[in-house]
């Protein structure tokens, strides 16, 4: 009996290609994109080298991960663009957005990053979750739910406010207090407002 996967990869080597990306997305989660290529090959039950031959490099394994975590975003967008309630849709997105920025500091850490311009890929997608987003504030505006005042940068800044959230003097949120931070946000978003925005509000930082 062959050996060989429906591709014409063996077995064994999809496996652990399997397992490099599970751990991966374990590891970034837990500390970030600050891992080492044999933190990451221990925890798959590989060896470095194996690392290396499926992916090339670390930062190749790290963006392929990357990636996939950008393109679950892009397909929980589509999802939440096609909930009949505009206002559902839009806090459907925001607290899958917020929640993948807890879940993943990696992921948290990549959004953040206005340093260095992005690869054509994770600027391709990061486009797309802008798109999503403009679409689903469009919605929530025309159907009268949102604030004419409220753009969809002051809710993609607001969506990041899940990240620092656990304790303050003294007080424990609890594990989903989050929700609750993100709920009393997308509420003070509501029309109609009634405290005028100060400043010209969250804007675009040009690629490059």
């Amino acid at each position: 009996m062959s050996d060989l996967g429906p591709s014409g990869t063996r077995a064994d080597a999809q496996q652990n290609r399997r397992q490099l990306i599970v751990a991966t997305r374990e590891a970034i989660a837990a500390r970030g994109l600050d891992v080492s290529a044999l933190d990451i090959a221990t925890a798959a039950g590989v060896g470095v080298g194996t690392l290396y031959r499926r992916f090339g490099t670390k930062e190749a394994l790290l963006d392929y991960v990357v990636l996939g975590l950008y393109d679950e975003l892009c397909e929980a967008a589509e999802v939440c663009l096609e909930r009949v309630d505009p206002w559902d849709g839009l806090v459907e997105f925001v607290m899958e957005l917020a929640g993948a920025h807890r879940d993943s500091r990696g992921l948290a850490e990549v959004t953040a990053a206005c340093e260095r311009p992005p690869s054509p890929e994770l600027a391709q997608r990061t486009a797309a979750l802008q798109d999503a987003l403009v679409r689903l504030t469009e919605r929530a505006r025309v159907a009268g739910y949102l604030r004419a005042d409220v753009t969809w940068q002051d809710i993609m800044i607001c969506s990041r406010s899940a990240l620092d959230t656990d304790h303050c003097l003294g007080v424990d949120a609890g594990p989903d207090g989050w929700r609750r931070v993100i709920t009393i946000l997308l509420d003070g978003m509501r029309a109609p407002g009634h405290t005028t925005l100060d400043g010209p509000g969250p804007q675009v930082r040009p690629a490059g």
